[in-house]
Order: structure tokens, then sequence, then C-alpha cells
């Protein structure tokens, strides 16, 4: 994995963060809210994960911002579960969730978000977690992957000659911005939706939140959009753009309803300032061009999967 690692820095610019780390737990012989459902429990001072992974056991995920942890030799991270975890879990799990602690087998690990950000080499591709990763809070990770590995057979059919350095190179630039759009979806919705989901002491994002629940509880197209989204099944850079300042906009018709006052006002303005800091900075991060106008990129010409197979 060292020598792995060590080689994938010469293929991208690295440029990684970690904004938390997840501690996991399985939970033994308890029923989730709904059952066969994966579940989202927004949680001070950040979301925890719920899906049941046999008929019996519940994988939890809780997240903690920030890399460092409560220590678990010295019983810190059993204490911090127990007495400010618990409390906020749904009253069915409770027991199984203590009991999960009190075992003692708890599992970290870090979340590491990196744009992709390719650096061209003859004859070397790089993909997976080496090259593009994202916050797992919505489990994108995989869609990536399986979406890019689609980009990549299309590009290649058009292949004849695999020592040809030269072609390869020119499908791999093209891979590259294909699979842009797909991406950096998921990526900035996933970095998005952990930004909003963790708990905050500012009015303007308590506000935010409850929006975006309110939001996806309406159910049509304000859920069916951003499920799309979430699954790759529609994988639009304009749609996230929507859907996030639907959110927003929301938020704010929730504040101003029915009378507005200076202060709520004050706070709607807030708002909207908090969704583009969130997702702005994201999407720069991914690439404005390459997101928005693959189109505009002479590779996306060179190596559509369309002409090559023509």
């Amino acid at each position: 994995m060292a020598v792995s690692l060590t080689c994938a820095d010469h293929f991208a610019n690295h440029r990684v963060d970690v904004p938390s780390c997840f501690v996991g737990l399985v939970l033994e012989n308890c029923d989730l809210p709904y059952p066969n459902h994966g579940h989202v429990i927004l949680a001070n001072p950040s979301p925890i994960l719920l899906y049941p992974i046999s008929k019996t056991e519940v994988r939890c995920l809780v997240d903690i911002p920030g890399k460092k942890l409560p220590s678990l030799a010295n019983g810190d991270m059993a204490k911090y579960l127990n007495s400010i975890v618990a409390p906020q879990l749904p009253t069915q799990l409770h027991n199984a969730f203590v009991g999960a602690v009190n075992k003692g087998n708890i599992k970290t690990m870090p979340n590491r978000t990196m744009p992709a950000v390719p650096v061209l080499t003859r004859g070397a591709l790089l993909m997976g977690d080496a090259f593009n990763m994202r916050h797992p809070l919505t489990g994108g990770g995989m869609t990536v992957a399986l979406s890019d590995i689609v980009v990549l057979r299309d590009l290649l059919k058009s292949s004849r000659d695999f020592t040809d350095a030269d072609s390869l190179s020119k499908n791999i630039e093209s891979f590259y911005t294909l699979r842009k759009p797909v991406a950096s979806t998921i990526n900035t919705l996933a970095g998005a939706l952990y930004r909003v989901f963790c708990a905050s002491s500012d009015e303007a994002m308590k506000e935010m939140r409850e929006a975006c629940f309110e939001y996806l509880s309406l159910g049509g197209g304000c859920a069916s959009g951003p499920v799309g989204l979430l699954s790759g099944l529609n994988p639009s850079p304009v749609q996230l753009v929507l859907h996030f300042f639907g959110v927003a906009v929301y938020g704010v018709f929730r504040l101003l309803l029915p009378l507005p006052s200076p202060n709520r006002l004050w706070i709607a303005a807030r708002l909207i300032l908090s969704a583009c800091g969130i997702i702005f900075p994201i999407i720069k991060a991914e690439g404005v061009r390459q997101m928005f106008f693959p189109a505009s990129l002479p590779a996306y010409y060179r190596g559509s999967p369309k002409k090559g197979l023509q």
C-alpha cells in the first residue's frame, strides 16, 4: 500500500483534507425505526449513519469532526459515545448501542476528501481513492468508481492497438474530462450535505439544516431529484446547484412567513451567504469548466465514446 500511494503522487496533485473521522460499531439484535432502510441521524455535533448488514446486525457510523479522536486506550472514546452519542439515538437502539460500546469492538477511520487533479502521465492511469475521494456520508465512492469504469470501457472500445502509447494517452486525457460531470456532482453533493447536516451554533446554519430536512420531506421532485443526484442516476451539476439553492430559498421562505422581522431578514440573508460559502468552494476545487462545460475542452471531442464507436 505504501508503494501504491507513493507512485500515485506522481500522477495527481493530491490536496487531501480530513474533515472528520468515523467511529464504527455493530449493533446486535435491534430494530431500526424503518426496517431495511439506511438512516441518517442529525445529531450534535455531526451525523450518525445506521444501516442493516444482516438480519440481526446494524452498522453504526458515528461522525466526529476533526482529525483528533477521543482515546480508545484510556476509555475516553467509550465515555464520549455513551454520554454524548447514545442519548441522541432512537430509543429502540439505545441499549444495543451501549452494549456494543461496552463490548469494546470499536473501529475508527479518517474521512478524507480529495479533488481529482490529474497529472497527465504517458502510459499511466489513476482511478479510485488514489485519485479522488469525497466524504463517505452519502456512500458515493463506489458509484463514482463504477461510473469511471464505464467511461473508460467505452473509450477503450475505440482502441485497436494497446501498444500505441500516443493513442492511449489521448484516451486517458479524455477519460479525465468525460468522468467529471458524474464524479463532480456526487463529490459536491457529499461535501455540501455533510456541511449542512453538521450541527452549528449559527442560526443561519440551523435554519439551513431544518430546511434541507423539510425540503426532502416534501416528496415528489424535491425528493426524487436529490436521490437521482445522490445515486448517480441523474448526475447533473446544474440540477445539483438548482436543488441546493432550492433548499436555501425554501429556508428563506420558512423564515419570512407569515410575517418577516428584522432579525429573521438578517438570518435569511446569512442563510443565502452560508449556502454560497458551502457549495462554491467545493465547485471551484472540482473545476468549474470541467464540471459544467466539459464540451469546451478539446479532450471531450477527441475522445468522446460516440466518436470512437462510429
